[in-house]
């Protein structure tokens, strides 16, 4: 064919430019907890399993890689570059990969977790690579819960990646399309997903229409051009994205903040009936906490800008506030839960 000949109808032009930009804003959303947020959940974890035979068996399958480290590993493998032989390509760039980085073994291992997890899931047109997808669901927040096989969720997606990996650490093979080589693997997966789950952006989506109203999808098909991709589309002024802002806010609790999670983990009730239950119901709970992250907030109607379809947003006042004691309180059920959930494995 020569593409020089081609010519594509306005309407057809615009689909195009739509689901390219698309595609652009899905590979930034999965950026997930940030490192502050993911180490917190990690630490107050450990705490919660001191003495216990969980504890031990983290330390087996981890050897000597902590668990600051473990927990961002599955944002550090997203630097690997399938287009140059799966080769690590940010080195320096992300301060809490710098000693994942430093060990050569580490990235052999990295690129063949990526060779084997990158396009299995067979992504459609303008959706990133599948271990990308494994970081997060987009459920709308009208349904009020997380329904596996609904509108915005999918087989490769972050409620079904905790329990692909929970399978192999429980001797199980590793569920399609997830392909987990070890338990290694497994755990690092899931340290990292888990912190998503409790990303309030990264579970339960907004969709809105061209005048920046909020619309419910229903039960059909979702249009691509109200999605706001996990807030990445959602533009904060002067700069950033409300996506980013959430993943930055562990970042911006106090040192005393943090220190308290411990005690507010401890006081949790543990989540009741069968283990195998529990990742639906968090992830539930997680979309009925991402409603409260756009309580209030206005939107002007969409715009098309060099980096996609765009949403400038207005929060309220009292929204930096509240998003912190939103955040401590998404922490502090992430350390208790992961906790309870590695004694699940090994009780």
């Amino acid at each position: 064919m020569n593409c020089g000949s081609l010519r594509l109808s306005p309407r057809a032009a615009i689909k195009t430019l739509t689901a390219a930009l698309l595609g652009v804003l899905l590979a930034t959303q999965a950026q997930a907890f940030g490192a502050a947020g993911h180490s917190a959940i990690g630490e107050v974890a450990m705490g919660l399993l001191k003495g216990s035979r969980a504890e031990t068996e983290l330390k087996r399958v981890l050897g000597t890689t902590a668990m600051r480290d473990a927990a961002v590993w599955a944002d550090c493998v997203k630097s690997i570059d399938p287009a140059n032989d799966f080769k690590y390509a940010n080195a320096g760039r992300y301060p809490e990969c710098a000693v994942l980085e430093s060990d050569p073994a580490e990235l052999v291992r990295m690129g063949d977790y990526v060779r084997r997890n990158d396009m299995d899931c067979k992504p459609k047109p303008g959706e990133e690579s599948c271990h990308k997808q494994y970081h997060y669901t987009n459920p709308p927040l009208q349904s009020g819960r997380y329904v596996a096989g609904a509108p915005g969720t999918g087989p490769q997606d972050l409620v079904l990646g905790i329990n692909a990996a929970v399978a192999v650490l429980k001797g199980g093979p590793s569920p399609a399309p997830f392909r987990f080589g070890n338990e290694r693997e497994a755990l690092l997966v899931l340290l990292h997903l888990l912190g998503d789950l409790h990303q309030p952006l990264h579970v339960g989506s907004l969709y809105l229409d061209g005048e920046g109203k909020v619309v419910d999808p229903g039960t059909g098909a979702i249009d691509p051009a109200t999605h706001t991709v996990g807030g990445n589309a959602i533009t904060l002024m002067p700069t950033g994205n409300l996506h980013a802002y959430w993943d930055n806010a562990p970042a911006r609790l106090s040192a005393a903040e943090l220190q308290a999670l411990n005690n507010e983990a401890r006081a949790l009730p543990s989540s009741p009936g069968p283990s195998a239950d529990w990742t639906v119901a968090w992830a539930s709970d997680t979309v009925r906490v991402t409603a409260q992250v756009f309580d209030g907030i206005s939107y002007s109607p969409r715009a098309q800008t060099l980096r996609g379809s765009r949403w400038i947003a207005t929060l309220p006042a009292d929204y930096d506030a509240r998003s912190l004691a939103l955040t401590r309180m998404q922490l502090a059920k992430g350390g208790a839960r992961l906790a309870q959930l590695l004694q699940a494995i090994w009780p």
